[in-house]
C-alpha cells in the first residue's frame, strides 16, 4: 500500500458502484440523497429476486440490502448471492429495523460485512459505506502488489524472459496435466551457447549481459507467442512448447541455431549454440528430463558443436 493515500478525500467515488435492494421508495430516496453527492454509481431493486438478476448482469462493488422485503427477503437474497461464485465476494451491508442480538448474529452468519439500523443516520451511513469502499481499495492494492511480486519472482531480471524457477514450475504443471489426462504431450528445448567463456575472455566481462540479452531476443523472435522462454542460467536457455508438431519443433530449433550463428556479437565476433529437444508424452521425473537434455548436449559438444540433438521420449 506504500505510496497510496487512503484519506477519504483521495477516494475516487465515481469509480465504485453500489446496488441498493429496498422495497420502500422513501428509504431509497433517503439513501440516494446521502450517497449521490459522493458520485457513487448507484442502481436499485425493490426485492431480492429482481436484485439477483440485476446484480448478476451488472456486478456492483457493494450491496446495501434490506432484510424485510416481499417476494424474496434479505436473508434469502444474501444466501443466493453467497452461493454464486460470481457474486459471493461482493460485500453486503444489511439495512434493518430489527436489531435484536439473534437477528444481528444471523446477519453476520449469513456473510454480511456490516449492518445499519433503520432509521439510519446519514453520517453513519456514509461512514460504513466508506469503510467498505476502503476495504475494496486495500484488497485491490494487495492484489496488484501480489501480482507484481509474482511477476518479479517469475521473470529473469536481465532478459525479461521467465526464470529457472518459473520454468521448473511450468514443467511440473505440464507433467501433472499429462498424468491427469488433460494434455497428451508437451515439448522442451534446451539451448547452450558454445564456447561462451572463450568469447567473454576475448570480448571482456562487460560484454556478458548485452550478449545474453541479445541471444534471448533472437530466441524470443523465433518462437510463437504462446511458447515460454526461460533464461535457465548463464548462457543456457529453456523453452516450453505446447501443441507443436515435430516438424515445427525441428524447424524452430534450426531457425534459432542459424539466427544466432549469423548474428554479430562483441568485437566482430560470432557465436554458435547447441540444442537438445524432446517431446514428452508421459509423466516422467523432472530431474531425469532435464539431466537428459543437458547431458545430450554435453556429449554432442565434444564432437559436433552447433548440433541439434533429438531425444526420444522412450530414452528418458
Amino acid at each position: 500500500m506504500e505510496g497510496q493515500d487512503l484519506d477519504p478525500n483521495a477516494i475516487e467515488y465515481s469509480k465504485y458502484s453500489i446496488h441498493i435492494v429496498e422495497d420502500s421508495p422513501l428509504v431509497i430516496t433517503a439513501l440516494l440523497n446521502v450517497l449521490e453527492p459522493k458520485n457513487y454509481i448507484i442502481n436499485s431493486s425493490s426485492n431480492g429476486k429482481e436484485a439477483l438478476e440485476a446484480i448478476n448482469n451488472n456486478k456492483p462493488d457493494l450491496i446495501i440490502l434490506d432484510v424485510e422485503m416481499p417476494i424474496m427477503n434479505g436473508y434469502e437474497t444474501i444466501t443466493k448471492l453467497k452461493e454464486n461464485k460470481k457474486t459471493q465476494n461482493i460485500p453486503v451491508i444489511f439495512l434493518t429495523s430489527l436489531t435484536k442480538p439473534d437477528v444481528i448474529k444471523k446477519i453476520f452468519n449469513l456473510g454480511a460485512s456490516d449492518y445499519i439500523s433503520k432509521p439510519f443516520v446519514a453520517e453513519e451511513m456514509l461512514a460504513r459505506v466508506e469503510k467498505e469502499i476502503k476495504n475494496i481499495m486495500l484488497q485491490t492494492l494487495l492484489k496488484e502488489k501480489m501480482s507484481k511480486l509474482a511477476e518479479l519472482l517469475s521473470v529473469d531480471a536481465l532478459t525479461k524472459a521467465s526464470n529457472k524457477m518459473h520454468m521448473t514450475s511450468i514443467i511440473k504443471t505440464n507433467l501433472k496435466k499429462i498424468r491427469d489426462g488433460q494434455i497428451k504431450s508437451f515439448s522442451l528445448m534446451y539451448i547452450d551457447v558454445d564456447d561462451f567463456n572463450a568469447f567473454i575472455r576475448a570480448n571482456g566481462i562487460n560484454a556478458t549481459d548485452a550478449t545474453i540479452k541479445k541471444i534471448a531476443m533472437i530466441i524470443k523472435r523465433s518462437i510463437r507467442d504462446k511458447d515460454i522462454l526461460a533464461h535457465w542460467h548463464g548462457d543456457k536457455f529453456m523453452i516450453s512448447f505446447a501443441q507443436i508438431s515435430k516438424d515445427e519443433l525441428d524447424d524452430t530449433a534450426k531457425a534459432i541455431r542459424d539466427k544466432i550463428s549469423k548474428a554479430p556479437f562483441g568485437l566482430n565476433g560470432h557465436l554458435t549454440c547447441s540444442i537438445s529437444i524432446v517431446e514428452i508424452t508421459s509423466d516422467e521425473n523432472i530431474n531425469t528430463i532435464i539431466d537428459k537434455l543437458q547431458n545430450s548436449i554435453k556429449l554432442s559438444k565434444e564432437t559436433n558443436k552447433g548440433s541439434i540433438v533429438k531425444i526420444m521420449d522412450c530414452d528418458i
